[in-house]
Order: C-alpha cells, then structure tokens, then sequence
C-alpha cells in the first residue's frame, strides 16, 4: 500500500499564499537545505494530486519549465481533483471528480508515495476521510497577516505526531507529522 502526503508551504502564521492568491513568499526560499529537500521527496514519488487551482497554477507553469524539476513534475502520472473542470490538459494528467473511491484506490496500487501539493481544500478532505499518512510542512519565517490559510476547517479532530525535522539555512523549517501511532 502507497502512502499519501500533504506537501505544504506556510508561512510562520499559517497562511500558504497572499490575499492575492500569490505565492511570492512562501515560495522563494531556496537555501541548499530547501534543494535537498525537494530534491529527496521528488524522487521519493511517482504520482502526485492536485486540486482545481494548484492545477491551473501548475499548469501554467510547468510544461514550459526546463531543468530536471520540471522534468519530474511533466512526466509523473497527474491525478486532478475538480468538479469544474471539463478536462485537463498535461502529460499524464487524470481528472477525478470522485474523490474518495479514485484515491483510496490509487492506494492500493503498488509504487512510492504520493504526494499532494498545495491544495488546502483538497488536503482537507482527504484528511476528514483518513487518507493523508503525512503532512510534509515546510515553514517559512514570516508573518503574513492574512491570506489563504494551509490548514482548513474539517469535521475530524488528527492528533499527530512528529516525525521528522530539519532547518536550512534561511530558517525555513521541514516539519513531518504523522497521525498518532504512525511516528517512527
């Protein structure tokens, strides 16, 4: 069974993009510590899932990026959460309008882990239906003040544990939770 992980960039005050819906800040980083990082869980996957607005984002991006990066993020099975889109257009993207039976699914198949990018909404549901193994945080040292929040309400209280942790450079934070009885 393949584990599913939440990939998130916060802010210290728990916001992932301006009020703007801009990344800028959380997403500048990028001490040696930070390309190590994304470096391991790149190639520790070989799917990911994304929500509506994570995929145009990406999709406005990637496919035109060069560097071994991009090169991963083309190439890697896409499964695209949405009930507004009527399809989705990059290599190897697969829209999914039911959430629950595709991922659980997807789960079960033999491979690496899989991570969610981004997609707080998204994220949050796949939490209420117990399907995130981790939440992959990194934090950025900044205060926000407002913006679009990592974390969203859900009806299902998660303990967790921590798992894993690191600092780079910058004072950027890689934090690993688990839920409870899953820490190493």
């Amino acid at each position: 069974m393949r584990n599913i992980f939440w990939q998130i960039s916060s802010t210290l005050d728990g916001y992932m993009e301006d009020p703007d819906g801009k990344l800028d800040r959380t997403a500048e980083i990028e001490d040696e510590e930070f390309k190590a990082y994304v470096a391991k869980m790149l190639n520790s996957i070989d799917a990911f899932i994304i929500g509506r607005k994570t995929y145009e984002v990406f999709v406005g991006y990637w496919p035109n990026a060069t560097g071994w990066e991009a090169d991963i993020l083309n190439d890697l099975p896409k499964y695209v959460v949405s009930t507004t889109l009527d399809r989705v257009e990059w290599n190897n993207a697969t829209l999914v309008r039911d959430v629950e039976p595709a991922i659980r699914e997807l789960k079960q198949q033999n491979g690496r882990d899989i991570a969610v990018f981004g997609s707080a909404t998204l994220a949050a549901s796949l939490i209420e239906l117990g399907l995130i193994d981790e939440c992959r945080i990194m934090i950025t040292p900044f205060l926000l003040g407002a913006g679009n929040r990592a974390f969203k309400a859900t009806k299902r209280q998660l303990g967790l544990s921590l798992a894993n942790f690191e600092k780079g450079s910058s004072g950027t934070m890689f934090l690993t939770y688990r839920p409870d009885g899953q820490a190493n």
